[in-house]
């Protein structure tokens, strides 16, 4: 029988967005609140909650209060799980365990918790790091440090 995780707050919490915690340029919080209060929405203010930005599509999204363009959305929440994870060797070993990932809340977003850290799982750390890469490089050119 094929060893599931199922990586939702319903599932393993340490592998939920809402209940995995990484400090990013200063601004510890949810990977879950990291990414959906990062979307921006035209002119409109910034949210003050994730309520607000599920399931909207953004025009652009803001980390460390400089703007990018959508095309490295994608690459933003697979940059949170991987500061996640490269915290958490001990979750990293429990979740090698494991030949599936699942997540029972996954929507139509490309983005799924799931697939990222079985990625970071199964296919290792410069896997995520090779797709990431045009976010990096986006953040050196900002002066971020990485």
């Amino acid at each position: 029988m094929t060893q599931v995780l199922e990586c939702s707050s319903k599932g393993d919490k340490r592998f939920s967005a809402f209940f995995a915690w990484v400090t990013i340029f200063g601004v510890n919080n949810s990977i879950e609140n990291h990414y959906q209060l990062s979307k921006r929405f035209g002119t409109d203010p910034a949210p003050k909650h994730w309520k607000e930005c599920k399931g909207k599509k953004p025009t652009h999204f803001v980390v460390n209060g400089e703007p990018f363009d959508m095309e490295l959305f994608s690459l933003w929440y697979k940059y949170l799980w991987l500061v996640f994870l490269d915290k958490r060797p001990d979750l990293v070993a429990f979740a090698s365990q494991f030949e599936d990932f699942t997540d029972m809340f996954r929507g139509k977003s490309v983005n799924c918790q799931a697939d990222v850290i079985k990625q970071y799982v199964k296919e290792g750390r410069a896997s995520l790091l090779r797709d990431i890469e045009p976010l990096l490089t986006a953040f050196q050119e900002q002066g971020f440090r990485v």
